[in-house]
């Protein structure tokens, strides 16, 4: 866990005027790590209810650092419309929480959609409108998430938000996949009692 909450907030950034290319450096880094991250959660090892505890735990943790990082923007006067920071730390920071977070949850949701969407109503404090109000956020100023695979993970997961319109034929292939809270309710299917066998015909036959 304290590998998960080092890339939650551990980040070390650049400045100057070269700021921006660095940290484009830096995300890509931290990508790698999330993805190792999202991908044991999904491991065949890691059964339904530890995945959902794995989950719920890592959303608390970006509910407050959404939350803590919008109130630093803010403070800063800081908008959609801002140049990207180069002169102040604590600024950077808390801009670069929103986007590896905001990175991290779409990758979260997209490949667990069912669990993710359980998780919301028991996460308090409204942590659904404030991931979506930074994925919003996110997607309207651009910087690491102008074009690519950024562009397209943040593109993907706010489809499936319905925060943006979804294209033709859009579907998340992991809606509905594996086990479900429903399914991991279930009593386990009682199997038949074998009753002894008989005696083989060939040997009664043989017998007569």
């Amino acid at each position: 866990m304290s590998r998960i909450l080092l890339i939650l907030f551990g980040v070390v950034l650049p400045m100057g005027h070269t700021a921006l290319q660095g940290y484009l450096k830096s995300f890509a880094a931290k990508r790698r790590l999330q993805q190792d991250i999202v991908a044991n959660i999904g491991s065949s090892k890691t059964n339904f209810g530890r995945q959902e505890e794995m989950l719920r735990l890592l959303y608390e943790a970006m509910h407050g650092v959404f939350i803590s990082a919008e109130l630093s923007l803010q403070s800063h006067d800081f908008t959609v419309t801002s140049p990207f920071p180069t002169d102040n730390q604590d600024l950077l920071e808390s801009l670069s929480l929103i986007y590896e977070n905001c990175a991290l949850f779409s990758d979260l949701y997209l490949r667990y959609p069912d669990v993710s969407d359980s998780l919301y109503p028991r996460i308090t404090g409204g942590f659904r409108l404030t991931a979506e109000r930074s994925l919003t956020f996110c997607w309207e100023r651009g910087d690491v998430f102008e074009s690519g695979v950024n562009r397209k993970l943040l593109h993907l997961a706010m489809q499936d938000l319905n925060l943006l319109p979804r294209v033709q034929d859009y579907g998340n292939p992991y809606r509905h996949k594996g086990m479900s809270s429903s399914e991991k309710s279930k009593p386990a299917l009682k199997q038949k009692k074998k009753l002894p066998r008989g005696p083989a015909l060939s040997r009664a036959k043989s017998e007569l």
